[in-house]
């Protein structure tokens, strides 16, 4: 995302992923953060084409997986089924917390 105002990143990946990035919670839940470098209330406003086919995809790979977990499960055994369970669930966590960050498209909020 990038600052219509200073033309900067206007959030780092671990500001967005951890940090309610200078507004309360409720504004942050609604899309609200401030700009990391001049400080401007901005607001996510809508996201990407890419980010989109991400999601898409990504509920394909979940999908995919729970057709294929009883044969998993036989194979390899429940212990190592959940270990790539949560391995899948975290990586599709992350990408899409990084999808937010990097495709979304931001505008400056107008102060009343």
């Amino acid at each position: 995302m990038t600052c219509p105002s200073c033309n900067q990143s206007a959030s780092s990946l671990l500001r967005h992923a951890f940090s309610l990035q200078g507004v309360s919670f409720i504004k942050s839940v609604q899309g609200h953060f401030t700009c990391q470098h001049c400080g401007t209330h901005l607001r996510v406003v809508r996201f990407g084409k890419q980010f989109w086919l991400f999601v898409i995809a990504t509920v394909v790979a979940l999908v995919l997986f729970l057709f294929l977990f009883s044969s998993l499960f036989l194979s390899v055994g429940p212990s190592t089924t959940v270990v790539i369970w949560l391995i899948v669930m975290l990586l599709a966590v992350f990408l899409f917390n990084f999808g937010m960050w990097k495709y979304g498209v931001v505008e400056t909020v107008k102060k009343p």
